[in-house]
C-alpha cells in the first residue's frame, strides 16, 4: 500500500470529500460521490487529472486559506475574516472562481476509487484545531 501526497483539501464533511492529491505520482482533483440510497456521501471517489496551471492556482488558493487557518486557530483573527466568505481576499476570490469553472470541465477517470487518508507525522507545532497535512492511498472501488 503506497501513500501519496495530498496537496489541497477543499471540503470536509464526515471526512475528506474534495481536494487534490496524487494518483500514481500525478495530481488529480478528487470528489467523493453522493449516495442517494443512504442519503450520504459514499467512500467512492471520482478522480480527474489536472494540469500545471490548475495545480499552481490550487496551491496558491490553499496557501491563502492555510495562512488564515493558522491565524484563526492561534486566536489572531475571527471567523468573519475567513477568505471563503467572499469579499475578504480578492486573490482568493479570483482563484476560487477560476478553479470552480475548471472543475466542471475536468474529465473523470473511468473507474471509481476508495481512499484511505492518514496524517503525516511531526505536526505537533500546528495549532490545535488546525487541519493536519495528509497523505492518501487509493484502491480501485469494487462498485
Amino acid at each position: 500500500m503506497r501513500y501519496e501526497r495530498v496537496y489541497v483539501i477543499w471540503d470536509l464533511y464526515d471526512g475528506v470529500r474534495t481536494g487534490v492529491a496524487d494518483l500514481d505520482g500525478t495530481p488529480h482533483y478528487f470528489a467523493s460521490q453522493y449516495d442517494e440510497g443512504p442519503d450520504d456521501y459514499s467512500d467512492n471517489f471520482k478522480l480527474y487529472p489536472v494540469g500545471t496551471e490548475f495545480m499552481r492556482r490550487a496551491a496558491r488558493n490553499w496557501n491563502i486559506y492555510r495562512a488564515w487557518e493558522r491565524k484563526f486557530h492561534n486566536g489572531e483573527t475571527d471567523l468573519k475574516t475567513h477568505p471563503g466568505h467572499g469579499g475578504i481576499d480578492a486573490e482568493y476570490d479570483e482563484l476560487r472562481s477560476w478553479l470552480d469553472k475548471q472543475v466542471v470541465l475536468l474529465e473523470a477517470l473511468p473507474s471509481l476509487y476508495r481512499a484511505k487518508f492518514r496524517e503525516l507525522p511531526n505536526q505537533e507545532g500546528l495549532p490545535g484545531g488546525m487541519l493536519r497535512e495528509l497523505e492518501v492511498t487509493w484502491s480501485p472501488s469494487p462498485v
